[in-house]
């Protein structure tokens, strides 16, 4: 039988598989149907190869067969950056599902090699602790936890497990002009075979070390808008960076840079999404623009801009509260759609603000 790791943290959970079928989704739905744990299926149809159709029957006849829920996707095309567009994609489609249907636990199938792969190429562009770890065995997300119980799990024992099973190759995986083939076949597959338990340990203790200086802190809401109380820039900028990536976006080397350069108060835009950084002594807020009124201008990074005419009186409670500018008018639409006076709003604000800190 497989090894999983986190079975306590998935039985007796509505817990809801990333499926692809490939060798490592069909390794795991088969590892955690042995142990017991209950589980749906979700999978995106790319469409770019002859098989896809077949990958989508075969999930739907295993969850027919293990009396499972399979959600199906047919991706929009993709015209650029496919890694990327894939991924927000995926997700966007795992979050909706985990909102509807009230999973508590999107069960992914990452192993090892996956993440030295990811260890491998960011140590060689130059990466933080928080950036080359990557993903952990559990991310608690802000309704859901990710959970990869294949995640110190050797391809080599993936394969072997998978004997007596159906499963699909993509054949992309071994094209080395990809980065990510590359370090797979070139360094990360060695590595792993020689020396996978000594790679297990060290991730153990990075992570351990990763929380010590990367201290969870509470993410608070308003809307679609997250804040957080400011602890150093260094935790400031790995909690920024993670909850961009939950909104799909992931900042460059250069960006970074800039957010740092700016403390924090700045709006980051790309073709269809504007995002928008606010901060003052004890907060740092994060949300994505509202696109009220002009649009700004089409480059990464951007000035500030005005979104809405806000009222006086809200102007002077942003003010002695020390929002953001950049950030009030996001918050004015937010409390005007849950239907307060603007009266109103400056308790609101108060009771929210001193929840985080």
């Amino acid at each position: 039988m497989l090894e999983c790791a986190f079975l306590p943290e998935l039985k007796g959970r509505k817990n809801l598989l990333g499926f692809s079928g490939g060798p490592d989704s069909v390794a795991l739905f088969y590892a955690l149907a042995h142990h017991g744990i209950g589980f749906d299926m979700a999978i995106v149809d790319y469409g770019l190869r002859e098989s896809c159709k077949d990958e989508v029957a075969y999930a739907q006849a295993l969850a027919q067969e293990y009396q499972k829920e399979c959600f199906v996707l047919k991706s929009p095309k993709i015209e650029t950056n496919f890694e990327a567009s894939a991924r927000r994609i995926r997700y966007d489609f795992f979050e909706e599902l985990i909102a509807k249907e009230g999973y508590e636990n999107l069960v992914l199938a990452h192993h090892l090699g996956d993440r030295l792969e990811w260890f491998l190429m960011q140590l060689t562009k130059g990466c933080s602790l928080g950036t080359l770890l990557g993903f952990d065995g559990i991310e608690v997300r802000e309704n859901y936890q990710i959970i990869r119980p294949l995640i110190n799990t050797p391809k080599s024992k993936i394969y072997a497990y998978c004997l007596p099973y159906k499963f699909f190759e993509d054949k992309s995986n071994q094209d080395t002009t990809h980065r990510r083939n590359e370090f797979r076949h070139n360094y990360a597959n060695a590595l792993i075979e020689k020396y996978s338990g000594g790679i297990v340990r060290s991730f153990a203790y990075l992570a351990s070390e990763k929380s010590l200086l990367y201290p969870k802190v509470p993410i608070a809401r308003l809307g679609e808008i997250r804040f957080f109380a400011r602890k150093s820039a260094v935790v400031d900028m790995y909690w920024s960076d993670k909850i961009l990536k939950t909104m799909g976006y992931v900042l460059s080397a250069s960006q970074r840079q800039e957010v740092l350069k700016t403390d924090f108060c700045l709006c980051i835009a790309q073709k269809n999404q504007t995002f928008i950084l606010g901060s003052n002594q004890t907060y740092i807020f994060i949300s994505k623009s509202l696109h009220i009124g002009h649009a700004p201008p089409a480059r990464h990074l951007v000035a500030q801009h005005r979104l809405v005419v806000m009222p006086k009186r809200f102007k002077d409670i942003a003010r002695k509260l020390k929002i953001p500018p950049n950030i009030r008018a996001q918050i004015y639409v937010y409390l005007s759609d849950l239907g307060l006076e603007v009266a109103q709003m400056a308790d609101y604000l108060k009771e929210k603000l001193s929840n985080c800190e």
